[in-house]
């Protein structure tokens, strides 16, 4: 019984926990996690590459009406597309994922780079501009490197929060023909291309705050059980020494 009443406070405390956390997004693009995916050519999106000796690099692709219109630091190569939701085969926002296959020349111990903005666009079939969502507050996100091998998987998978997720969805259930384009800045590179592709998941992207509590609670049941059958054993000597 003193584990059901335990078990009732770590849940109402998480209830109160849940109604003080600030909101951990604020409408934009946000890191998912890593992700080890095989990269899918045809929704190849972005590759960007530093030119001589700069550790930045920065450049996009966007829809202009009658075709694709790529900028920047671009690699060389048919690798800069905008892609249709057609294409792309998402039916909700949530599970719209952006793919990052980092390529750096940096020896054994590869330097992590930086995320400095990275702009998802929906686009009209005139090229008119209808959804827009960058980094969470222009923070930049620094991300270390893995060795999947040269465009082959991605490092890691970026999604729209709720807020975003919320304005994107009204957009595509208003038209399901829109063409999704991306610009992106990275810094602290050192030879590339960094590859940004399309994907698709099955769920929305996870709350931090969510995932946080949901921690604790585990944590603090495993706790309670761990001090019940701590005190059982003591009880069960005290009665056999008796």
């Amino acid at each position: 019984m003193k584990l059901v009443s335990k078990v009732v406070l770590i849940i109402g405390a998480l209830a109160l926990l849940g109604l003080s956390v600030s909101p951990a997004y604020g409408d934009g693009v946000v890191l998912v996690s890593p992700s080890i995916e095989k990269l899918v050519p045809p929704l190849a999106a972005l590759n960007l590459q530093h030119h001589g000796n700069s550790t930045t690099e920065a450049g996009g692709v966007r829809w202009d009406g009658s075709g694709d219109v790529d900028f920047g630091d671009i690699s060389a190569g048919p690798h800069q597309h905008t892609v249709s939701l057609t294409e792309l085969g998402v039916g909700q926002a949530s599970n719209l994922r952006v793919l990052l296959n980092i390529n750096e020349a940096n020896g054994g111990d590869k330097a992590p780079i930086t995320v400095d903005s990275l702009l998802l666009t929906a686009y009209d079939q005139a090229g008119n501009t209808v959804f827009t969502a960058d980094l969470i507050n222009g923070v930049p996100v620094t991300l270390d490197q893995f060795r999947h091998g040269q465009g082959a998987n991605s490092d890691f998978a970026f999604g729209l929060d709720e807020e975003a997720a919320a304005r994107f969805q009204a957009a595509m259930d208003a038209n399901s023909n829109l063409r999704l384009g991306l610009t992106a800045a990275l810094s602290n590179v050192n030879g590339g291309p960094e590859r940004f592709t399309f994907g698709a998941a099955a769920g929305p992207v996870p709350e931090p705050t969510t995932i946080m509590l949901l921690g604790t609670g585990l944590a603090g049941l495993a706790g309670a059980a761990r001090r019940r059958r701590r005190t059982a054993k003591l009880k069960s000597v005290g009665e056999e020494t008796t």
